[in-house]
């Protein structure tokens, strides 16, 4: 069973990836967006017991004194427009290869055939965005569509 593992840092911790696409956006794109926060997702699709998730999900994967995790649950806060962006099937993901490493390494065990850790990062927009802006974010700036796959969410 695939499990999703969320990454974000702390709201007191300045978010500098999030800054620099807000920065683009401005720039090369022309829109006004009042804040991005973003988050690391890691699917873990693995025969993984719930003690090993955490393990995983509180050492390698996340930095506890500045981040905050979540399994199974979301963590994104406050945003008008998520947009989560990962590769696609058959495309190399060596964050996620890593991962995997690190978890193989943690327990002790290897993966099993057929399983893996996938990653993916969810940008979270603020102020003012339409739709079709959101999109044109997505296909313009965050994501490669030959490689990476997206999909965005409004809060409603």
């Amino acid at each position: 069973m695939a499990h999703r593992i969320e990454v974000a840092l702390r709201n007191s911790v300045r978010d500098a990836r999030g800054e620099r696409v807000k920065r683009e956006i401005e720039h090369f794109l022309h829109l006004a967006v009042e804040e991005v926060r973003t988050l690391d997702v890691y699917t873990v699709d693995a025969l993984l017991s719930w003690e090993e998730l955490d393990q995983a999900a509180g050492g390698p994967l996340c930095d506890p004194v500045i981040q905050d995790r979540s399994i199974d649950k979301p963590l994104a806060g406050v945003f008008d427009f998520a947009v989560e962006v990962g590769f696609r099937p058959g495309v190399t993901d060596n964050v996620g290869r890593t991962a995997r490493e690190a978890i193989e390494y943690l327990t002790g065990r290897s993966f099993g055939e057929g399983e893996g850790v996938y990653t993916a990062v969810q940008y979270l927009f603020t102020g003012g965005l339409a739709p079709a802006d959101v999109e044109r974010i997505a296909t313009g700036l965050l994501c490669n569509t030959l490689i990476q796959r997206y999909t965005i969410l409004s809060r409603d």
